[in-house]
């Protein structure tokens, strides 16, 4: 199946993205180079900004990667095996990831 890389773009540099004739080889080329160990958050520049977009993470298509995004960034919160994350029972596992990360339990609410 692949893998999967999450981009951030910021809009208010769109300008820059689509007359940038070279975004695509800038973007190819920061994905290829995070896919490297210990490598976080390449940045992509375009006209006169050093970041209209930037390359989060990347995981197998298998992986379901859990993202928070505001303030023009976006922290990955955690990793699950799991790609079917529309279904109750993978975005159980996705939170209950995330509250173990954060030394909490998911406990279902009583009807």
């Amino acid at each position: 199946m692949g893998f999967n890389t999450s981009v951030i773009v910021l809009n208010d540099a769109l300008h820059e993205i689509e007359n940038d004739k070279d975004f695509g080889k800038k973007l190819g080329k920061a994905v290829r180079k995070l896919s490297l160990p210990h490598t976080y958050g390449i940045d992509i520049s375009s006209g006169n900004h050093a970041n209209v977009a930037t390359v989060i993470e990347t995981h197998h298509a298998d992986y379901t990667s859990l993202l928070a995004c505001g303030g023009n960034c976006v922290s990955v919160l955690g990793e699950i095996y799991g790609y079917r994350h529309n279904t109750e029972s993978v975005q159980v596992q996705l939170l209950a990831m995330l509250a173990d990360n954060l030394g909490y339990k998911v406990v279902k609410k009583g009807k």
